[in-house]
């Protein structure tokens, strides 16, 4: 037996979820709890239980009840798991982002402004940024505030990106695009016609909702933002 001090690591399913009852709980306790060597098996095949750095976690028993890592059970069966550390709650998805998952091919934007112009590779056309041909993504003018709203769902970490100057635009133009997450800015780029496409990375942190607006240029000189490749993690 091994006694533990204040909140156990990991998030523990049992006879809890199985009952259906909730119980709404705030507090620290010392608790005993017993390892003895138990073992999870999938389709008999015995699993690796691992939390989110990777170390091997095992089950234990509490008052007769065995408790489980959702992180790790949810893995060996195949489902995702996000912990939302604000409101205090564990969500299970039935799938995984697989790899190389592109944004706009599982969620496009539900609503975008009149200056926004989205390139599938389905549809055959593109967008170039420093001469490179990009056929996954969109773009935005930057000029009064054009936008594109993605319903995010809570199921993504963070985003990648290529984002630049679109092609064709006047030369001393310039412009920012700003990535919004459930209210709050999260990162903004500065963009003007002469930078070359870069790379980026946007936290999610399994939000609901992400706004991209571009803003800046005038009616004489608009700069075209491009947002090319995006890939969700």
């Amino acid at each position: 037996k091994q006694r533990l001090q204040g909140l156990i690591a990991g998030i523990a399913i049992g006879a809890i979820c199985a009952s259906g009852i909730a119980y709404a709980k705030s507090a620290t306790q010392t608790i005993e709890v017993t390892y003895d060597n138990i073992k999870v098996y999938k389709d008999n095949v015995l699993c690796d239980l691992k939390d989110a750095n990777g170390n091997t976690i095992e089950p234990f028993i509490y008052n007769g009840t065995t408790y489980m890592p959702v992180r790790g059970v949810a893995s060996a069966v195949g489902m995702d798991v996000t912990w939302d550390g604000t409101n205090k709650g564990v969500y299970l998805w039935d799938e995984q982002v697989a790899s190389n998952t592109y944004l706009m091919d599982v969620c496009p934007p539900y609503e975008n402004s009149i200056n926004y112009k989205e390139y599938l590779p389905t549809s055959g056309n593109s967008f170039s940024m420093a001469g490179e041909k990009y056929s996954n993504g969109f773009t935005l003018t930057a000029i009064a505030d054009c936008y594109a709203l993605f319903n995010l769902n809570g199921k993504y970490s963070s985003i990648e990106l290529t984002v630049g100057c679109a092609d064709s635009n006047s030369s001393d133009a310039t412009g920012t695009v700003s990535f919004i997450v459930d209210g709050e800015l999260i990162k903004t780029v500065d963009i003007d016609t002469e930078m070359l496409p870069q790379k980026i990375s946007i936290p999610l942190n399994y939000g609901l909702q992400m706004k991209v607006v571009a803003t800046g240029g005038s009616t004489w000189h608009c700069l075209g933002v491009g947002l090319a490749n995006i890939i969700v993690k």
